[in-house]
């Protein structure tokens, strides 16, 4: 958090022999939004700090600069216009594109024209672009990281200004890692579903829900995992009876178990691990594997069965 503007509103309030609660209701705020931005805790929107600056009659750049009480008042030409010279009203900036609109009468002009010293950050505004033009591209995670790099060094551009196109720039470049971090989320969600990952696939883009084409690639996935299921079940079936089978046989045989307690633990093995093969998972593939170990002994199993019909004891 920036603290120059903390510091600069804390000195010009003690300055004027102000409380936070005076200086509070003067802005129309509550004391603890002044305790907050004072503290370096919170920072004021742009509406609020253009109020801070008209009330202490400095400008907004002197608000934001350090030693503002040493600091001479620049020409309010030198500075980023926040109102139309035409009619007086706001002045919506589009940083990015560089210019610059009345809200009141529609007049655009380009920010450059009005503010010389906007120049300065064209290399900001500059990366800022191409880390935008990355993120409407391909979709690949090497992309993620080349955008990333962009947005930290615009901010780094920018921490060497105080001013208010560079806390505005700032904000653009924050939601901008944001938007990395979706992206990156997307990369991975896509390069799961193209490699029939559906599952994997499906809960990466779970996250980011609405983000491009995430909700219908989750939609796609889902048909996929229960066509998927269905072609699983016959193989469910058979995996579900080996185990819970060959468990069941020997207690019978073996531990001399009440046949109807043997059948139903064969029911409820069956139906347990039929449900856990057709969910699929790790579980799902433990259970293949012994199965298939079990499959490995059906010359004794058959063995078993035969001897327990024939009440033959081995």
């Amino acid at each position: 958090m920036d603290t120059i503007l903390a510091e600069n509103m804390k000195k010009l309030r003690e300055e004027h022999s102000l409380t936070q609660e005076t200086l509070a209701e003067a802005l129309e705020v509550s004391p603890i939004d002044i305790y907050m931005w004072e503290a370096g805790r919170a920072y004021p929107d742009k509406r609020k700090i253009i109020k801070i600056a008209e009330f202490f009659e400095i400008s907004v750049d002197t608000l934001l600069e350090s030693k503002a009480d040493d600091t001479p008042e620049i020409p309010a030409s030198d500075h980023l216009p926040l109102n139309c010279k035409m009619c007086g009203g706001e002045l919506i900036h589009n940083y990015l594109a560089g210019t610059c609109k009345c809200a009141n009468c529609g007049k655009k002009r380009a920010i450059s024209e009005l503010y010389p010293g906007f120049a300065k950050y064209t290399p900001v505004i500059a990366a800022i672009a191409k880390a935008n033009e990355i993120l409407n591209g391909k979709t690949l995670l090497a992309s993620a990281d080349e955008a990333n790099l962009l947005y930290k060094q615009a901010i780094n551009e920018c921490n060497k200004f105080n001013d208010m196109v560079s806390l505005e720039l700032l904000k653009i470049c924050n939601e901008g890692l944001v938007k990395v971090k979706q992206f990156e989320i997307y990369c991975r969600g896509k390069h799961f579903f193209d490699n029939k990952s559906f599952k994997s696939a499906m809960n990466e883009l779970e996250k980011i829900r609405g983000y491009r084409d995430a909700d219908e690639m989750i939609e796609r996935c889902k048909v996929k995992l229960e066509s998927s299921h269905k072609g699983d079940i016959p193989w469910a079936v058979v995996f579900s009876l080996i185990i819970p089978g060959t468990i069941a046989i020997s207690l019978a045989a073996f531990a001399g178990w009440p046949i109807w307690v043997c059948i139903l633990i064969f029911l409820a093995g069956s139906a347990g691990l039929g449900y856990i093969i057709y969910r699929g998972g790790v579980p799902s593939i433990i259970i293949k594997v012994i199965s298939f170990l079990c499959l490995a002994a059906t010359p004794l199993i058959l063995i078993l069965i035969l001897a327990y019909l024939l009440h033959f004891h081995i």
